[in-house]
């Protein structure tokens, strides 16, 4: 019966003993906090490590790049075993980066190969031979642009100046092709554009484009793009596809040599007479495409016109498209082809001096003049999508920049984070 209070008195003792012991001695042994190990970009642990950037040579391949850095032949072999279900290594392209890690004695520990601005591929030598690939971090970024054309420039030219991909020209010219010849642009043509892309370490890329405008003569046009599921595209201000029945232009990024006119002195005649189209210069086996869809109604050689074809696209529009070096196989009386398609390649047969196509339109019958014709326009979206439409295009316009710089400028204005 007195054993109670006794050990009720031992457990008060040992609890005011710990009490008073010091902090240090009732915390004993706590395990110190690990060091966080610093990796970069492509995580690869930097501590003791020196990092060598350089780029792959011409004729130069990863077995001599990793023979330079000591890395052994065992290793090597076991690497390029593993690294065959990530690379082709005759796929190793001149320029491409590399970065070595490589210890105190000049060691490689890690060799990162770069082929893209996104996606790597790691080879770590460190202990046991481990290759795996990987890809950069990014985040999401929409930009804009604007700039004015000046004398003498170009869209590409322009746009290459201000150190913007130049992949946005060519974007740029696809969505006007049916509403500006960019053959013939003027000082003072402007353009503004908002497009989506990625910030990978502070570099950019991507160029889709999800507004644009094109000021072109003083006349304005517009595109925005609308993802509406099976009519997903590019419509102007009121909702009408910027695609248009008829591109402008046969081919790509040549220049105009010669003009529609009722009276032009022949090269090779020597005399005046009508030339009834319009000639677009560009090097010999460059594609030529169909302006519209349509069917061919003439495709051989016919004399001056050298190799030359000729669709008829309905009751009202035919075109030609004369001296190619050859027609493409399968263009023949009868064949239906799509707008874009590749009817020949650019040549100088028949009454040629240079390597051109001679771009022919006719109009109920009669030849007119293809850069000045008023092409036919496509039709509206349908009343039941349009408010969606309008919804998405206020939105974009808002962002849309409309008074460009006399120069060229770029601005990011979103940047969520993946």
């Amino acid at each position: 019966m007195m054993r109670k209070p006794a050990v009720r008195l031992a457990l008060c003792l040992l609890a005011l003993l710990v009490i008073q012991l010091p902090h240090s001695a009732r915390i004993k042994d706590r395990p110190a906090a690990l060091p966080l190990i610093e990796r970069d970009a492509f995580g690869i642990p930097t501590s003791g490590l020196d990092r060598h950037a350089s780029t792959v040579q011409r004729n130069q391949s990863l077995e001599s790049i990793m023979s330079d850095w000591k890395v052994p032949r065992e290793k090597q072999h076991i690497a390029f075993q593993q690294a065959e279900a990530f690379i082709d290594f005759r796929k190793i392209g001149r320029g491409d980066s590399l970065y070595t890690y490589t210890d105190s004695s000049g060691l490689a520990e890690f060799v990162v190969y770069k082929p893209s601005i996104k996606e790597f591929l790691v080879f770590d030598f460190k202990d046991s031979v481990w290759v795996h690939e990987g890809s950069l971090t990014s985040r999401k970024i929409v930009r804009r642009a604007s700039g004015t054309i000046e004398k003498g420039s170009s869209l590409f030219q322009t746009i290459q100046e201000s150190g913007l991909n130049q992949q946005l020209a060519l974007n740029l010219s696809e969505i006007f092709a049916w509403q500006v010849s960019f053959f013939h642009l003027l000082p003072g043509d402007e353009f503004s554009i908002l497009f989506e892309g990625e910030n990978i370490h502070g570099q950019s890329i991507g160029t889709e484009i999800k507004a644009a405008r094109f000021r072109h003569a003083d006349q304005d046009h517009f595109a925005f793009y609308f993802p509406e599921d099976g009519i997903s595209g590019f419509y102007d201000e009121e909702g009408r596809p910027s695609e248009r029945p008829f591109l402008r232009a046969p081919v790509e990024f040549s220049r105009i040599s010669s003009q529609y006119s009722r009276r032009r002195f022949h090269p090779i005649q020597r005399r005046y007479k009508p030339h009834l189209g319009t000639d677009f210069v560009a090097p010999t086996g460059t594609p030529i495409v169909a302006t519209a869809n349509g069917t061919v109604t003439n495709a051989g050689y016919a004399g001056g016109n050298g190799n030359y074809v000729k669709i008829r696209h309905n009751d009202v529009y035919s075109t030609g498209y004369l001296h190619m070096s050859r027609i493409k196989s399968g263009i023949r009386p009868g064949v239906r082809v799509q707008q874009g398609d590749v009817i020949g390649y650019v040549g100088s047969t028949g009454l040629a001096t240079d390597p051109h196509v001679c771009y022919r339109f006719w109009k109920n019958g009669q030849q007119v003049d293809a850069m000045r014709v008023e092409m036919p326009k496509s039709e509206p979206l349908p009343d039941t999508i349009l408010p969606r439409f309008f919804a998405v295009r206020d939105k974009l316009w808002k962002q849309l920049p409309n008074t460009p710089e006399d120069q060229l400028t770029s601005e990011t204005i979103a940047g969520p984070s993946d």
